[in-house]
């Protein structure tokens, strides 16, 4: 379990596209782990990417909201989980796959922080949000050497593993709440040829003074209407995403200029839904 724990707790990333990575806990059970999104329509519910349905029991949904896990209000989650009954289903190589309904047991479950994308509608009204600190990085490596990048869950969500400084506090959700960051996409920005759409990532550090330890979590924005508005005004879907943010690796000094990160080679798929 203690791969487990450092998945869920260190970054919380899983960069495949569904419930497929298997763990053994100490019993010698078989377990996954993944992201998928939360639904709270009839019922509460996770759904991966190739529409497979996982319906927790309420024992286990119980137990993690003791914890402090709520899926009202969550739009991504990282779980991990056994299955009740069933076998997972596999998509056959170049085959046909039909989505599936199963009932698991929750072993973990953590948020993924996800907010709404904000528009501004030119540098001057993007400059107006206000950015006090720095990040560290939007690449964090971890202490197996494995670096994480921005990438797409699905058709909707940008998720940034973003790394920052923070002040050492005994609460860490209160010291986490002090910070916000705001995604921006400027609207006059881009010319209609362009295959490229760029956000900007503004870090206010709020009523934080220091910056006395780093901070990494993984963060969620949502991108579906930017897309659709980006195709209307370019004709087509972007091939590449760049996130412009200012970074400081000791978390303290604002620069000037930006770093920028990019998902190249990107191929929207909107009925990836």
């Amino acid at each position: 379990m203690k791969q487990l724990k450092f998945l869920m707790v260190a970054f919380t990333l899983l960069m495949g596209v569904s419930f497929t990575s298997c763990l053994n806990d100490d019993a010698g059970e078989s377990m996954y782990d993944g992201i998928g999104y939360v639904r709270t329509v009839m019922g509460s519910y996770f759904v991966d990417l190739y529409g497979n349905t996982y319906h927790p029991t309420m024992a286990s949904v119980t137990e993690m909201e003791a914890q402090g896990f709520k899926m009202s209000g969550t739009d991504l989650a990282q779980i991990a989980f056994k299955y009740v009954e069933d076998t997972p289903a596999t998509k056959a190589e170049g085959g046909t796959f039909t989505p599936q309904d199963y009932r698991i047991k929750l072993v973990s479950a953590i948020a993924v922080d996800s907010y709404s994308t904000r528009y501004a509608s030119s540098v001057e009204d993007m400059e107006a949000i206000p950015e006090t600190a720095p990040i560290v990085t939007l690449e964090p490596t971890d202490n197996y050497g494995q670096t994480y990048k921005p990438w797409m869950y699905g058709a909707e969500m940008l998720v940034l593993p973003i790394s920052w400084k923070i002040v050492y506090m005994e609460n860490k959700e209160e010291m986490l709440k002090q910070h916000t960051m705001e995604l921006v996409y400027i609207n006059d920005e881009s010319n209609e040829s362009s295959t490229e759409l760029v956000f900007y990532l503004r870090h206010n550090k709020g009523t934080d003074t220091k910056t006395d330890v780093f901070a990494v979590r993984n963060k969620a924005y949502d991108v579906k209407q930017i897309m659709s508005d980006f195709k209307g005004k370019h004709g087509s879907y972007p091939t590449t995403i760049r996130i412009k943010a200012k970074t400081d690796m000791d978390g303290a000094k604002l620069p000037e200029k930006y770093t920028d990160y990019t998902i190249e080679n990107f191929k929207w798929n909107p009925s990836n839904q």
